[in-house]
C-alpha cells in the first residue's frame, strides 16, 4: 500500500468508527426509553385503582355528610296498633222503664196473671277493634306524613248492658192463685238489655267511636313523628317510593346494613 492509498483509508476508518458509536448510543438510548415506558405503565396501572380513591375523599372532604332517612316499616308500626287490641272510644247510657204482664184479662188476670215493673239502667259500649289491621292498611309516604285507613267502630256485643247494682223491679204483682214466675224477671232484663241496645243503635255512638278513634290515632302517630296524618275510607293507595332530597354541599352517607 502505498503512501497515498494509507492516507485516504484513515478518514474513512475514523468516520466508521464515528457510525459504529452512534449506532451503539442509538441503541442504548431507545433501550432506556423502551425501560422508562415500561416501568411507567406499570406504576400508572398499579397505583390506578388506588389514585380513584383518594379523588373521592378529596372530592367528599369538600361536602358536608347528609344523614339518610330511615322511614319507620309499617308492618312494624301496624304491629305496635295491633297490640292495642279493642279500644272503647264512646258510650252510651240509658234509663229505662220496662213493663210485663202475663196477658190475663178479667178475672183470669185477678186469679193467675202477674205484672211488673222494672227500672233497667244500662251503659252501651263502641270502639275500634285495632286487632284487626293489616300492614295494608297504612302507608307512609314520608318521613312527615301516614295514610290510614282504621277499622270500622263496633258497639261491643260482649260488654253486659245492665247496671245490676242500679237496675231493680219496681213493682210486681201476682194473681191470687197463682205464684211468682222466676222467669219473667230474666225475660223483662233481657227485654231491656235489647232495648237499650236498640237505642245506642239509632244514636250517635258509632259517629263518635270513629271520631274519638282517629282523635287517638293521630296522637299515637304523633308520637312516632308523624305530623300529617291522612285517614281513607278503604285500603290506602300505593305511593312511589320516597326519594331523601340533598342539599348542594351535601352528600348522603350510605346507611349502615342491620346486623342479622
Amino acid at each position: 500500500m502505498t503512501k497515498e492509498e494509507l492516507v485516504e483509508d484513515k478518514p474513512r476508518s475514523r468516520a466508521k468508527a464515528v457510525l459504529i458509536g452512534l449506532a451503539v448510543l442509538l441503541f442504548l438510548a431507545v433501550a432506556f426509553l423502551v425501560f422508562s415506558i415500561a416501568s411507567l405503565v406499570n406504576t400508572v396501572n398499579d397505583g390506578a385503582s388506588a389514585a380513584i380513591e383518594p379523588i373521592g375523599d378529596r372530592v367528599r372532604s369538600l361536602l358536608l355528610p347528609a344523614t339518610p332517612v330511615i322511614l319507620p316499616n309499617p308492618a312494624t308500626v301496624v304491629k305496635q296498633i295491633n297490640d292495642l287490641s279493642r279500644l272503647e272510644t264512646a258510650s252510651y247510657e240509658m234509663e229505662k222503664v220496662v213493663t210485663a204482664d202475663s196477658e190475663q184479662d178479667g178475672i183470669l188476670g185477678v186469679l193467675l196473671g202477674e205484672s211488673m215493673i222494672f227500672i233497667a239502667y244500662g251503659k252501651v259500649y263502641a270502639g275500634v277493634d285495632f286487632s284487626r289491621m293489616t300492614p295494608a292498611d297504612l302507608v307512609v309516604v314520608d318521613p312527615d306524613t301516614v295514610m290510614v285507613h282504621l277499622p270500622d267502630a263496633e258497639i261491643f256485643a260482649d260488654i253486659p248492658v245492665l247496671d245490676n247494682e242500679r237496675s231493680f223491679v219496681a213493682d210486681r204483682d201476682t194473681g191470687l192463685l197463682t205464684r211468682a214466675d222466676p222467669e219473667l224477671e230474666t225475660k223483662v232484663r233481657q227485654a231491656a238489655e235489647s232495648a237499650i241496645r236498640e237505642a245506642a243503635q239509632s244514636s250517635d255512638i258509632l259517629t263518635r267511636a270513629n271520631a274519638n278513634a282517629q282523635a287517638y290515632m293521630q296522637t299515637f302517630l304523633g308520637g312516632l313523628g308523624f305530623t300529617e296524618i291522612i285517614f281513607t275510607p278503604d285500603t290506602p293507595p300505593a305511593v312511589d317510593p320516597y326519594q331523601q332530597e340533598i342539599p348542594k354541599g351535601y352528600y348522603l352517607v350510605p346507611a349502615a346494613t342491620p346486623a342479622p
